[in-house]
């Protein structure tokens, strides 16, 4: 065979056999063993058939017999399935081609087999991002495009199709697609793509379209530009999404919202109206009280005297109650942020209960603390409720050491306001944020139960949280946070 196949076929960087018209392999170069497993001396007067699976053979046997009645260049695995059998039995795919040539010893036929394994590999694998691709475009109302700006032509995803109920039949432009776009935004969206062109910098934008089915569709357009060497743009890609709904949803949540805000400054005004109407009736009563005590104390028995003391504890209690309601109603209305310094803050704080701390023999440790952009009048009522509330449930036989602290973590400052008090217990630790919600009897500590609902209140009104950390007997420490 050195006449049929001069030792320069070795070199050749794809696999070659050489069969008679017989079908019988005369020569096989050396990359055949890399492939298929089989050592060129193996291959020598054995059928070619050997190389494909039975399968493959039977079903190609009367084409085999045609080609070699009238052998012409002929390529196979080229979108058509060729299947090649290893020594070792695996299948892989193939691509084969045939070139007949004749010499003086008869008809051959050269075959050049290609192992397209990995190819096909790379096209499953498009396949199936294709399909994804198309999978998620479908749930999530998206569609994608490519439009090459020298052509003008444009390229659409199946479900950009669907989503503007566009004929598959017609060609594509950007003419198409502006045809699209809802009358009153045309020049809007002009503006953008000449922006974008100008710019070479693509920007996401929103825009309405009539569909082919009259549908009118809010759109929300993102994509990327190319250019050429000279910097012009040659192609833009992108998506299309439709954002009716979320837009909808948008809306009815915007003005859901504003319903809320308008009904809150409606409670807040009525609950401030209310307080003030009704602290009138306990002036009254308070002065009643103090003149009948005046005129005709003397006179009045023990019970008598028990009964207006009773009367004057209990005006005074609900006038206190309704002027913490009252603060409680009028917390934010005013949104001014300042810059304060909370160090200063906290020692105004500290000199206004400067009576209760010497009373109690209060040690105050006060930490290094920040200087934040607050609502400041809010802020210092939270510190007073809870360095208050540290004073007011101490341990009868224990001097309270209260520390206040602060420390930055991640985009929040985290405040802490420790004490060594008599606690909390583990069950009553989710419900003391909540309005008039008390853990001891009014004769055990006075107080209206509202001071840690202000706490919250001021809390969230600044974007952040409160919490507490406590045990019975081994005092409790409180947290809230402020954003930066």
């Amino acid at each position: 065979m050195n006449k049929i196949a001069p030792s320069v076929v070795e070199e050749l960087p794809n696999n070659l056999l050489i069969v008679n018209t017989e079908g019988e392999i005369v020569f096989a170069n050396h990359r055949i063993e890399s492939t298929f497993g089989y050592k060129p001396s193996e291959l020598r007067g054995k059928k070619a058939s050997m190389l494909v699976p039975d399968y493959f053979t039977s079903m190609n046997a009367e084409k085999r017999v045609e080609y070699y009645k009238k052998p012409t260049p002929y390529t196979v695995g080229n979108g058509v399935p060729a299947v090649g059998l290893r020594k070792s039995g695996e299948e892989f795919p193939m691509e084969i081609g045939l070139s007949p040539f004749q010499t003086e010893q008869g008809t051959f036929v050269s075959v050049i087999i290609l192992d397209i394994t990995e190819r096909h590999k790379t096209e499953a694998e498009l396949v199936k991002k294709n399909e994804l691709l198309g999978l998620a475009e479908e749930l999530t109302q998206v569609g994608h495009w490519q439009w090459d700006t020298v052509t003008n032509e444009v390229i659409w995803s199946d479900n950009l199709y669907t989503l503007f109920h566009q004929s598959r039949e017609e060609d594509l432009t950007y003419a198409t697609y502006f045809s699209y776009v809802y009358e009153e935004d045309k020049e809007y969206v002009t503006e953008q793509v000449e922006r974008i062109i100008r710019d070479k910098k693509f920007y996401d934008f929103f825009h309405r379209i009539k569909t082919g089915q009259g549908q009118i569709k809010i759109i929300h357009l993102v994509g990327k530009v190319f250019t050429n060497a000279r910097g012009e743009v040659i192609e833009m890609i992108g998506t299309c999404q439709d954002v009716t709904k979320q837009k909808a949803d948008e809306k009815k949540l915007a003005e859901f919202n504003q319903q809320l805000l308008d009904k809150n400054k409606e409670l807040e005004n009525f609950a401030y109206v209310a307080g003030h109407d009704l602290k009138e009736p306990l002036r009254t009563m308070s002065s009643v009280c103090n003149l009948l005590q005046k005129k005709h104390g003397g006179s009045f028995n023990e019970e008598g005297e028990t009964l207006i003391d009773l009367m004057n504890s209990s005006v005074n209690r609900m006038s206190k109650l309704i002027s913490d309601l009252l603060d409680y109603s009028q917390i934010g209305i005013d949104r001014t942020l300042v810059t304060a310094d909370c160090q200063e803050l906290v020692e105004a704080v500290t000199n206004d209960l400067s009576l209760a701390i010497e009373e109690a023999q209060a040690k105050i440790i006060i930490g290094k603390l920040p200087v934040i952009q607050c609502y400041r009048t809010e802020l210092r009522l939270l510190f007073q409720n809870l360095i208050s509330n540290a004073l007011k449930f101490h341990k009868a036989d224990i001097p309270p050491t209260i520390e206040i602290s602060a420390q930055l973590v991640d985009t929040f400052w985290k405040f802490g306001v420790k004490d060594n008090g008599i606690g909390i217990d583990k069950e009553s630790k989710t419900n003391i944020f909540k309005i008039f919600h008390r853990l001891h009897s009014y004769d055990d500590y006075q107080g209206t139960g509202i001071g840690l609902a202000h706490c919250q209140k001021i809390a969230e009104l600044h974007g952040g949280t409160i919490w507490v950390e406590s045990e019975l007997e081994k005092g409790s420490t409180f947290f809230f946070t402020i954003p930066l």
